[in-house]
């Protein structure tokens, strides 16, 4: 009977081409999800007998570079994740220390400080408004570094999307503002109730020290000042010079001076004015070459 159960079922049938060897076209995950690798980084360190035998620090050496995708600076269809977005759409992301215009050195685009800038009487101390923050855009970025414990930090960041390395660092530039305040606290002795949060065994965590001076991060490619612009005002005088002296050529002007001076050539007044010139280069060195009246007293 099973058997006969077996025969009597209808055979089912397999869709067109299904026995035919097939080809799936798996695309990769975007965005977040994405396995692309957004940063590189290379990093060594030496250390010389006499450094290990003194406690010295090791000489480190660290370039990164990274790239900044659009879904991490900007609201796409599938990935809505930023609150602080600018009126452009991007998403207001600061860039560390080591990347603001104050911190960049002049011939890679940054700007000095303001309070860094000489005082100028001419413009009545007119402060100018300060730089505007950078913000992370999408593209390329290089940092380095020369501080191995910059170096960790960065290491330590890699884990970290551009959100929370932003959280990261308003935690340790609190925690450097709360120890200050409690050192200053120990300086004064103060015993207000306005400093009751120190009473007792209260002590905070001592801040990861500040080391953004000697760490560098500059978009790819830098934002050069504009050289090109410095050169045209240089050269502007001379720019200006030689308009006016086409426009001279071209109206006429300096055809009628070459005549007036083609006319004065064959005269004898010429002549004269080079007679005068002479007599009196002669009268000079004739008095130059005779004896002054203190060299004839002392003879």
């Amino acid at each position: 009977m099973p058997s006969e159960n077996k025969v009597n079922q209808p055979s089912q049938q397999l869709p067109p081409f299904a026995s035919w060897p097939t080809i799936k076209i798996l695309s990769p995950p975007k965005g977040r999800f994405s396995p692309k690798t957004d940063e590189w980084c290379m990093t060594y360190c030496s250390q010389t007998i006499n450094g290990r035998f003194h406690g010295k620090e090791p000489v480190c050496r660290s370039v990164c570079i990274r790239r900044v995708f659009a879904h991490e600076v900007k609201n796409l269809i599938a990935f809505k994740t930023h609150r602080n977005v600018g009126p452009d759409g991007k998403a207001m992301y600061p860039l560390p220390f080591e990347g603001q215009p104050a911190n960049v050195p002049r011939w890679l685009g940054g700007k000095p400080a303001r309070d860094e800038e000489p005082d100028d009487d001419e413009m009545l101390h007119v402060k100018s408004p300060p730089e505007p923050t950078k913000y992370w855009d999408e593209g390329w970025y290089l940092w380095s570094s020369q501080n191995r414990w910059a170096i960790h930090d960065k290491l330590d960041s890699m884990k970290l999307d551009l959100g929370r390395q932003q959280q990261s660092i308003q935690q340790h530039q609190e925690r450097r503002e709360l120890w200050q305040e409690y050192q200053d606290h120990l300086q004064r002795g103060d015993q207000s109730a306005e400093s009751s949060k120190w009473w007792g065994p209260i002590v905070p965590p001592r801040p990861v020290p500040e080391h953004s001076s000697q760490s560098l991060l500059v978009p790819l490619p830098p934002d050069f000042p504009p050289f090109w612009q410095k050169m045209t005002n240089l050269l502007a005088p001379t720019q200006k010079a030689l308009n006016i002296f086409h426009e001279s050529v071209q109206s006429g002007e300096q055809r009628e001076f070459a005549g007036r001076v083609w006319e004065k050539a064959r005269t004898i007044e010429p002549f004269v004015v080079a007679g005068k010139a002479f007599g009196i280069w002669y009268q000079l060195l004739k008095a130059s070459d005779s004896p002054s009246d203190d060299d004839k007293k002392s003879t």
